[in-house]
């Protein structure tokens, strides 16, 4: 029962640390390398003006590039996306 309980909170202190903190849809969008394409001019609001278009935009490069996003995950990335580059209103 000890052990159990050590390792419930030693679980639960890393799942707590700052780095677990990140929003999922950028731990996505590191790992699917977005960045390798999108260099020139990244994330421009020219192709996505409205936040739908942004999430019609990320299933595109999903599909394109086979990342393998489930419907959530490519909101994430857009939700990501959203946050820290366009500022798009969310309908």
């Amino acid at each position: 029962m000890k052990k159990s309980l050590t390792a419930f909170f030693v679980l639960t202190a890393v799942m707590a640390s700052p780095a677990m903190a990140e929003m999922p849809g950028k731990v996505l969008h590191d790992d699917a390398n977005c960045m390798k394409c999108h260099t020139d001019n990244p994330y421009s609001t020219k192709k996505t003006p409205t936040y739908p278009k942004l999430v019609k935009a990320v299933q595109f490069c999903n599909d394109n590039l086979n990342a393998g996003w489930f419907e959530d995950e490519v909101e994430q990335v857009a939700d990501y996306l959203n946050q820290t580059y366009y500022k798009h209103p969310k309908p």
